[in-house]
């Protein structure tokens, strides 16, 4: 599980800032929300601009750096910080943990094509060092890799991918296991926002253009229905076209009318976040950063949607301007993030201890933070 986040010179974050998902409070309620004092489930305030997106994009920076997939070309545009000096990097250290192994791994960009240096530690110890500024040669030292070249002129590959691709990793090695659950979870993490009728994501090379396929395929049509008027979209879906040209319909007095077209925005998004509901209940992703993922929904929707994820492993982030969500019935103080100049957790903006009576969008609204 991801652990913590430290960023700096990326996009808004121009000094180090730190992101942690670790909690030491001892609340009794909502505890499946917390695995091994890691938060699994968690939601993010802050005003606009205050870096949300952002910070989404930093998380996710590293699944495009390990994995052979497309770059947001915004990415591509507006990497580093605007006010960066020419020989500044982006830099990022990412704390993970499984079953009580800490992995850490840093790295620095001058792009986010162009890798400058890596580090990664488990344990405390360090197996992999590179940094092209001083050397050609890495120093890579997990077992299994002895033979493995380790001249990396003129390359910006990263060394992590290089050695998953090229070596042969002993088996039955605690240090390898370990760098292999670092992979694979980096491997299945995303970054996505339904703010508009057309999916925009990052961090996989999903095709969610074709959302009704995707559902047909799975045999979810009438769970996705069901979903729908649980969201309060009374509509009965049926399936029109043969074989793999097949569309959900709604069916209405007698018509058939193609979902895409029919759909209000509102309902579209719903449906694309149904899609993406499908890969994270399936276990194929570990990790989702979901951004404004409720910015055409009612409250009591919004509501639905966090239950809904709290249900499943996945590790999930929300962003959100939306307090009614701010409920200990949902989640727990410890859940719930304010970015500002800094990461506070909610229970560190109040003076007292908080219970689960408590109410905590009240509590907020008293409070001389904007959302």
């Amino acid at each position: 599980m991801l652990a913590k986040l430290s960023v700096k010179n990326f996009r808004n974050f121009s000094n180090w800032f730190d992101f942690s998902l670790i909690s030491n409070k001892q609340y009794e309620f909502n505890t499946s929300n917390i695995i091994n004092k890691i938060v699994n489930h968690s939601i993010i305030y802050g005003q606009n601009g205050s870096g949300k997106s952002n910070l989404g994009l930093a998380i996710l920076d590293i699944t495009c750096h390990l994995n052979d997939i497309p770059v947001k070309s915004a990415l591509d545009q507006n990497y580093l910080h605007a006010d960066s000096k020419e020989e500044e990097l982006a830099e990022f250290k990412y704390d993970f943990i499984f079953a009580g192994v800490e992995v850490n791994y840093h790295y620095g960009k001058f792009d986010v094509f162009s890798t400058v240096y890596e580090k990664l530690f488990i344990n405390g110890k360090c197996y992999v060092d590179f940094d092209n500024r001083k050397s050609d040669m890495a120093v890579i030292n997990l077992p299994g890799t002895e033979s493995l070249k380790k001249d990396m002129s003129n390359s910006n590959i990263s060394i992590i991918k290089y050695i998953r691709s090229n070596a042969v990793l002993d088996a039955d090695n605690s240090i390898n296991d370990a760098f292999n659950q670092f992979t694979e979870f980096v491997s299945g993490m995303v970054f996505f926002r339904t703010l508009n009728r057309y999916a925009d994501y990052h961090g996989q090379t999903l095709n969610s253009s074709r959302l009704s396929k995707a559902i047909i395929e799975a045999d979810k049509l009438q769970d996705f229905e069901h979903f729908l008027n649980d969201a309060g979209i009374k509509c009965n879906l049926r399936t029109a076209g043969v074989s793999n040209e097949k569309t959900i319909v709604f069916h209405f007095n007698g018509k058939d009318i193609e979902f895409s077209l029919a759909a209000s925005t509102g309902t579209m998004s719903l449906g694309i976040f149904y899609y993406w509901w499908l890969k994270l209940e399936s276990g194929n992703l570990t990790f989702a950063y979901i951004d404004e993922f409720d910015a055409y929904y009612h409250y009591s929707l919004s509501q639905l949607i966090v239950r809904k994820l709290s249900d499943i492993k996945c590790q999930t982030i929300l962003t959100t301007h939306n307090l009614a969500i701010l409920s200990n019935d949902l989640l727990r103080p410890d859940c719930y993030f304010l970015i500002a100049d800094k990461q506070y957790p909610f229970y560190e903006l109040v003076d007292k201890d908080l219970r689960k009576a408590h109410n905590l969008e009240k509590i907020f609204k008293g409070l001389k933070y904007g959302v």
